[in-house]
């Protein structure tokens, strides 16, 4: 009878030994889990802020064509437009193009590398084009966060 205490004695310690092994690596495994899950879910919490700031600084963007003429008086002919930020962000305008307002066809393109306007501010630029009259442009300006402002104009 001693034999089969003995026995039953160590095979309790067994059960002890694994369930405080297997209670052990559980718990690291959970604790890893959550850790590696909170910087999942950081890095998308992160990436989705980005995202939504992105998206409401192209929304306050504004630009308003406050003149365009075009001119005979610049070397060749040439068109002047003036443009106002009436957003509450500054913009940065990074091209200019001009397209035929009857077949949508690019005329001509215009890159700037320093156009920024801050808020309640102007910017004006004299652009080299060889008009014709009754010419129907529609005139596209692109800025930075990838917003396009349109006016169309025919040259009088």
């Amino acid at each position: 009878m001693f034999i089969l205490n003995q026995k039953h004695y160590r095979r309790g310690l067994a059960t002890v030994v694994t369930s405080a092994i297997l209670l052990s690596a559980t718990s690291i495994m959970g604790v890893m889990l959550l850790g590696w899950s909170q910087t999942s879910f950081s890095a998308q919490q992160q990436e989705m802020e980005d995202t939504y700031n992105t998206q409401i600084n192209k929304i306050n963007e504004d630009l308003v064509f406050d003149n365009v003429w075009f001119s005979a008086t610049c070397p060749g002919n040439c068109v002047n437009i003036t443009m106002s930020n009436v957003g509450i962000l500054g913009l940065n305008v990074t091209q200019m193009r001009f397209d035929d307002g009857a077949t949508l066809e690019t005329l001509v393109n215009f890159y700037y590398t320093d156009a920024g306007i801050v808020p309640s501010e102007t910017f004006s630029t004299n652009a080299t084009y060889a008009w014709t009259t009754g010419q129907d442009i529609d005139i596209i300006v692109f800025t930075d966060r990838g917003n396009q402002f349109r006016t169309q104009e025919i040259v009088p």
